[in-house]
């Protein structure tokens, strides 16, 4: 695979991973407004796409994306801080998803409907909060991302 292909690969992998976790943010006003129950259920039923394999796959994959084009790119000084940064970005995303976020889920999916943890104010607090981190690093990630693409077009 030519680095040209690649970059558009992981602009694109980037990209659909953004827009998982700008729905995350579009989402956090109005769901801190919900009573527990209702924001219990609608995690446990709304979100079963953005995980496994869908969403999954296309975090993980910017992720590989990124690491691989940075391993490509390693000769080319002008590109490579950028692109290197934007895949440390993209894995510290998910390094925060699995500390901030899976515990809440792994606390709120086994939860039989009704059921609310005492803790839930601060729970929904990590689980968006968490999300939002994650989205923040990936638009950073992005836009390193694009700055490689047009560093090395400047040559």
């Amino acid at each position: 695979m030519s680095i040209r292909v690649l970059r558009a690969v992981a602009l694109l992998l980037t990209a659909l991973t953004m827009g998982l976790l700008f729905a995350h943010v579009l989402e956090l006003g109005p769901k801190f407004g919900y009573p527990a129950e209702l924001y219990i259920q609608l995690n446990n039923s709304l979100y079963v796409w953005y995980g496994p394999p869908l969403g999954a796959l296309l975090y993980v994959g910017s992720i590989v994306a990124a690491g691989v084009l940075t391993w490509l790119v390693r000769r080319r000084r002008a590109v490579l801080a950028w692109t290197g940064a934007a895949a440390t970005l993209q894995a510290a995303a998910l390094v925060t998803y699995f500390a901030v976020v899976e515990p809440v889920n792994q606390r709120l999916r086994p939860l039989p409907p009704g059921a609310v943890p005492e803790d839930f104010t601060a729970l929904r607090a990590q689980w968006e909060f968490g999300h939002a981190t994650e989205f923040a690093l990936f638009v950073v990630a992005f836009v390193f991302l694009v700055v490689s693409v047009l560093r090395e077009t400047d040559r």
